[in-house]
């Protein structure tokens, strides 16, 4: 299939054209301003990049576009996909039917931290041969690329397939107002924290915390939420109602309900974790990680 990205060059548009192109897709894209780092990851995995949205580009006659959203109306090869009826479909939508279907899903959300949470949770997995599939808002200094598509671990056809993804309540597209994180369907979902953000989207916190709740009504029974006790914010959301297990994190003075993660400082910001009051692992930084600072703690903590 021929998929045409218009937006490719952000990081979640540009991560979905690596995953896409990886799948076996033929993968073109534009955008506004074509430029490194992006451009040349993404020229590296061949795949065609065209400055600008000319109408033009319809003569490439791909199976599908697909709209980042940083695209609205008004813009000339939007108008010309519109005006002759051709399919397009948006980013968040084609990973969860494409890619996410059938996989076990690890989605981490919140304000801030999002990146750095993504990144540790999926070098936890990978560190444990897992092999794991990801999207992050960057390149992780781990991994050479900011997406893959991952592959099953070991030979049984029940095998787990993990994927981890950095789970934004921006809206998805001009078309869809729903926050991106909807469309993934997780079964471990990390709520790091939430406070107002997006003034350009949402009027109040309240609005966010609603979206939120939304992401929560989608994992599953059998599924997990991990959630940061010490957010008011967050404990909002949890009271509106959730159906799968539920664990919290948090520094022991900060918690707002019982946690069963915690942790205690050691030497250079390194921490004992604490799983049901019990010392369970330590935590050493290796000398090189630029990861300080107790957000940093407490990212590792809800990817651990």
């Amino acid at each position: 299939m021929h998929l045409h990205i218009l937006g490719i060059c952000g990081t979640f548009m540009g991560g979905i054209a690596a995953i896409a192109r990886q799948a076996g897709h033929r993968v073109t894209g534009c955008d506004a301003n074509v430029y490194p780092p992006m451009s040349t990851q993404l020229e590296a995995q061949g795949i065609e990049l065209i400055e600008g949205f000319s109408p033009e580009q319809i003569s490439l006659k791909p199976d599908l576009f697909i709209i980042g959203n940083v695209v609205s109306r008004g813009n000339p090869l939007m108008e010309a996909i519109l005006d002759q009826g051709l399919p397009y479909q948006s980013g968040p939508q084609w990973l969860g039917e494409q890619v996410l279907q059938g996989k076990h899903v690890l989605a981490v959300a919140g304000t801030h931290g999002k990146t750095t949470t993504t990144a540790m949770l999926t070098w936890i997995l990978q560190a444990n041969g897992l092999e794991p599939g990801y999207l992050i808002g960057g390149v992780p200094n781990n991994f050479d690329v900011s997406a893959r598509l991952g592959q099953k671990t070991g030979d049984q056809t029940d095998a787990p397939h993990y994927f981890v993804i950095e789970a934004d309540e921006y809206d998805t597209a001009f078309f869809d107002k729903r926050s991106k994180f909807v469309h993934y369907r997780p079964r471990t979902a990390i709520l790091n924290n939430l406070e107002f953000d997006h003034a350009d989207i949402f009027a109040d916190i309240t609005a966010i915390e609603t979206q939120f709740h939304h992401l929560v009504r989608t994992v599953p029974s059998a599924g997990r939420l991990i959630v940061n006790g010490a957010e008011q914010s967050l404990e909002r959301v949890v009271q509106r109602g959730y159906w799968s297990s539920l664990e919290r994190f948090a520094l022991p003075e900060q918690s707002i309900k019982t946690q069963e993660w915690s942790l205690i400082d050691t030497a250079k910001d390194g921490f004992k974790v604490i799983y049901q009051g019990q010392e369970v692992a330590e935590v050493c930084w290796d000398e090189d990680a630029s990861v300080t600072g107790r957000h940093n703690q407490l990212n590792a903590l809800a990817a651990i």
